[in-house]
């Protein structure tokens, strides 16, 4: 993150003068926000690449078409962002998207989910309600199997999540039930 924090609100202030919605809806955040932003992504501000685990029925011939790919079940952004975006937002059906996608700008880090603080969702929806859309979201994981969850699961340094993360401690699994 090259911009710091205020640089990124002046910008979203001027984008979004009034405040959109963002909502849980069938395993999916419906964020207002996404239509017109796309920073997640688009062209990123930073080469170091963002993975997003991929899950067993998502594997499919062709997927390097639709993303750049770590390994062949996750995916991953970079400075050249997704290759699926296009300028009117993402060309995949949601059940091919990483579920990463689907929780943006919440990440699931090492069992516990985290709000991107610089998303405009972040910033100009009341923390509380982003909190319960939080919990929600983590109801809905724990769907998932444990596998599954650390697998989408991103384990970022501490310095990472302190710079760019807000903690809302909420767990979604256990990280060392498997130890």
């Amino acid at each position: 993150m090259n911009k710091g924090f205020w640089d990124y609100l002046a910008h979203w202030q001027k984008m979004f003068p009034r405040r959109r919605t963002v909502s849980w809806r069938n395993g999916w955040l419906q964020n207002g926000y996404c239509r017109d932003c796309r920073y997640c992504c688009g062209p990123q501000d930073s080469n170091e690449p963002f993975p997003m685990g991929l899950l067993p029925d998502q594997l499919r011939p062709g997927l390097a078409n639709d993303f750049y790919l770590l390994t062949r079940d996750t995916a991953f952004m970079d400075g050249r962002g997704c290759r699926s975006c296009t300028s009117q937002g993402c060309r995949l059906p949601r059940p091919e998207r990483p579920v990463a996608c689907g929780l943006f700008p919440f990440v699931l880090n090492a069992g516990e989910l985290y709000l991107y603080q610089i998303c405009p969702a972040s910033m100009f929806t009341p923390l509380a309600q982003m909190a319960e859309l939080g919990r929600e979201a983590a109801a809905w994981l724990a769907n998932f199997s444990q596998r599954e969850q650390e697998h989408i699961a991103l384990n970022l340094p501490a310095d990472v999540l302190t710079d760019r993360y807000i903690k809302l401690h909420i767990s979604v699994y256990n990280p060392t039930a498997w130890i």
